[in-house]
């Protein structure tokens, strides 16, 4: 498996907004910059549903936080400035991409996209995680963090620098790959509204975002 993040010096990879079926040209430069194959981009909508690519390009623009396929042609994609985007691969070549943010960390789409690889005959499943925000810059309102964590467990309390109450997201993709019998195996330490080279919504508003891009 080969897994990029990308950040600011490579360029805005969005395509504004959930009801967007099209990238521009300027958009898809920069994409195939990155990598010169069509990418199975998706329009995220913090679910937990998955797309089984099943070929190049197949899928592009469809509803879904998660992407999975054992297409040796087929790119998968994340857009992030914050969420958390996560690789996964496993021994019988089988991919996938998903996009974390805390409504589905809650609602299970790194589980989903977990099962849906097992489904296409994936056994053992690795997993890295890329920039995204962390504990210190991820201020969280008490209930939404109880939810968080009566769903994933204790790790996820974190707290911002001035000691409030905070989601740490890398903690809770943890702890869903955990309770999806997948292992973790690396992870970015980079904040994404900490480190000036990504896109931060959080932070600074940005309406750029960043890619994760997934092949073999």
């Amino acid at each position: 498996m080969h897994a990029r993040w990308t950040g600011r010096d490579e360029g805005d990879m969005g395509h504004r907004g959930r009801h967007v079926t099209e990238v521009d040209a300027a958009v898809e430069s920069r994409r195939r910059a990155v990598l010169d194959r069509p990418w199975t981009w998706l329009r995220q909508v913090h679910g937990t549903g998955v797309v089984v690519v099943e070929g190049p390009g197949a899928g592009a623009g469809q509803v879904a936080d998660a992407s999975v396929s054992t297409s040796p042609g087929a790119a998968l994609a994340i857009l992030t400035a914050d969420c958390a985007p996560v690789a996964l691969a496993s021994p019988e070549g089988v991919l996938g991409a998903v996009h974390a943010g805390w409504r589905g960390l809650r609602a299970g789409v790194v589980e989903a996209a977990v099962a849906a690889m097992r489904r296409l005959g994936a056994s053992e499943v690795v997993a890295a995680l890329g920039p995204c925000l962390h504990a210190e810059c991820c201020a969280f309102s008490p209930e939404d963090l109880d939810s968080v964590a009566t769903r994933l467990g204790p790790s996820v309390r974190g707290r911002t620098r001035e000691g409030g109450a905070a989601l740490d997201i890398p903690a809770a993709v943890a702890a869903a790959l955990e309770g999806a019998q997948a292992r973790l195996v690396a992870a970015s330490a980079q904040c994404t509204a900490c480190g000036p080279g990504y896109f931060s919504h959080r932070a600074r508003g940005d309406l750029e975002r960043q890619a994760l891009v997934v092949w073999r």
